[in-house]
């Protein structure tokens, strides 16, 4: 029978989370995997499926924000029971341990409510650890199979989910490495895991090519992502509490399998992740997989030998007592309109709904997917220009429906006498563009690296290929031309930007064509890359061709 203390604690949680998710604007991110729950599958641009399907059951159930939530606050609740099972608190004291810890992780709230891949990932991991635990207890054939399907969940859940598993066993490995039941275990979660591996045979592995090769490829170390990971390692998981927490790291000792693979799971993946800030930003989720860990040491430290922790235990129950209530603070002014940061989506969407726009184009896919949760019976699509990445829209092509029509683009960039106050307090303008250019598939090859001197004329040889069903004319006479863009660091920071003269011609479907285009180099000395694209009289520049490395000297 559960501690009555515990189901009034859940009650709460889920109370809190319920509210919270009810009242609070749909975020950018959720909008986006909430149009990948309307259009189900095995698999996305950048992430598993686990999500989409979380947000589709909920939705089914609540058409607005709480039915995107809906799976992610009784999740989150289900959590909170599995940590207690597996901590199994005895006395007052480690009750009330075990709540200040839990209301103090960031993690653990932030996921209450709000459904990104993380949330999902963060209920699987907790599973998972329940089942590693009392599968190397009891090696039951319940275990086998609720380990196996913990394993799925992982990977359907986020890639990360990969480490949780690798750096949970590496400790253990005698353990289980002559255990039939756990190769059982790893089976059926393959066999469950197959539908999403086929998804990415078909699709290229597009997710895995975006996250290790595209994602971040222009980026260089800078010192302030080495300064923004520290602080996010150290004082990611419990502010409050990042003294207790790494003092119980430090401290950590124990003969016990399972809360050796806890401490693993605790360093391990930041080890792993400060040799991503060589080329990326870490984000605070990336991290919640050693922030669960962190909090399960927390709280075997301190609740054994809890006399002897006495002094500091009133402590940590002060500070975490006052993060717990900022959280709260924090997550109240989520709710106002004049403070909250999500209330500009839904002002974005709801402003967007007074005009008569049938079929709605945009530069970026958080503004595409906002427009799509608030006007859902409406058609969308995103035009990519200079360094916007690449997204689920791209495996979509819904903006090839477009091509013809008269289309609104909505951009704080490309003007027009139409506009409103969009994000950031900026004018947003609406241009209407009647018969409506698509070239996105077009693809163009070119070399990899070119060296020449200060406005030296470069000839280019390019390869050209349409993969458009429909012909695609280009040139001086036409509203599609060549262009040339450079750059340092960021593709949408253009030092120099050319226009590329040439005859017009034109690319039927599947035709590919090559040509030498002529161009002068830049009168500045450096290492640049530049881009190869298209630029549309109507909206402005895309960049069709990987990145060229240009040294001029």
């Amino acid at each position: 029978m559960p501690d009555k203390r515990l189901i009034i604690g859940i009650l709460i949680l889920l109370t809190t989370n319920l509210l919270q998710a009810f009242f609070t604007p749909i975020s950018e991110d959720e909008a986006y995997y909430w149009l990948w729950s309307q259009n189900l599958d095995w698999g996305y641009f950048d992430h598993p499926p686990m999500v989409a399907w979380w947000i589709s059951v909920g939705s089914n159930i609540f058409h607005h924000e709480l039915g995107v939530r809906l799976l992610t606050v009784f999740f989150n609740s289900f959590s909170a029971f599995l940590l207690w099972k597996i901590l199994r608190p005895e006395t007052s004291k480690h009750f009330q341990l075990f709540g200040i810890i839990f209301g103090s992780t960031l993690v653990f709230q932030v996921f209450g409510f709000l459904t990104t891949p993380d949330a999902p990932l963060l209920f699987f991991t907790i599973l998972y650890l329940f089942s590693l635990k009392n599968f190397l207890e009891k090696n039951s054939i319940f275990y086998t199979v609720l380990l196996a399907v913990s394993l799925a969940g992982l990977v359907y859940s986020k890639y990360h989910g990969i480490l949780v598993i690798f750096f949970t066993l590496i400790p253990i490995l005698k353990l289980w490495w002559k255990n039939p039941r756990f190769y059982a275990a790893v089976l059926g979660s393959l066999v469950l895991y197959l539908p999403h591996i086929i998804w990415l045979f078909e699709h290229d592995f597009i997710p895995i090519q975006y996250h290790f090769l595209e994602r971040s490829s222009d980026e260089t170390f800078e010192l302030r992502k080495l300064t923004n990971y520290l602080g996010i390692y150290f004082f990611g998981c419990a502010p409050f509490l990042s003294y207790f927490i790494f003092q119980s790291i430090y401290k950590f000792k124990s003969e016990n399998p399972f809360r050796k693979s806890i401490w693993w799971l605790s360093i391990l993946p930041g080890a792993f992740f400060f040799l991503s800030i060589f080329k990326d930003n870490v984000q605070p989720q990336w991290l919640l997989i050693s922030f669960i860990a962190m909090a399960l040491l927390l709280y075997w430290n301190y609740a054994t030998n809890v006399e002897e922790h006495n002094s500091k235990l009133k402590w940590l129950f002060r500070l975490g007592f006052t993060g717990i209530i900022l959280v709260l603070a924090f997550r109240i002014l989520l709710t106002i309109p004049s403070i909250s940061p999500f209330y500009k989506n839904q002002l974005f969407g709801n402003q967007l709904k007074k005009e008569p726009i049938p079929n709605a184009v945009f530069e970026k896919y958080q503004e595409a997917s906002v427009y799509k949760f608030y006007n859902p019976e409406r058609k969308v699509a995103v035009h990519r220009t200079l360094g916007n990445r690449k997204s689920q829209f791209d495996l979509w092509n819904w903006e090839e429906d477009f091509y013809g029509k008269t289309v609104s683009y909505i951009s704080p960039w490309v003007k027009s006498d139409q506009f409103f106050k969009g994000y950031k307090n900026r004018d947003y303008y609406i241009k209407e563009i009647p018969d409506y250019l698509t070239y996105q598939l077009v693809e163009i090859e070119t070399e990899k690296e070119i060296s020449a001197k200060p406005k030296q004329i470069i000839d280019l040889k390019i390869k050209l290929k349409n993969l458009h069903d429909h012909p695609l004319r280009i040139g001086k006479d036409s509203k599609l031309k060549l262009n040339i863009s450079y750059y340092k660091d960021l593709q949408y920071e253009i030092v120099h930007s050319y226009g590329i003269e040439t005859e017009n011609f034109e690319l039927s479907p599947n035709e590919e064509k090559e040509l030498t285009i002529s161009f002068k180099n830049s009168s500045e000395t450096g290492d640049f890359k530049a881009c190869v694209g298209i630029h549309y009289s109507e909206i402005g520049t895309t960049y069709l061709s990987k990145p060229i490395r240009i040294l001029v000297k």
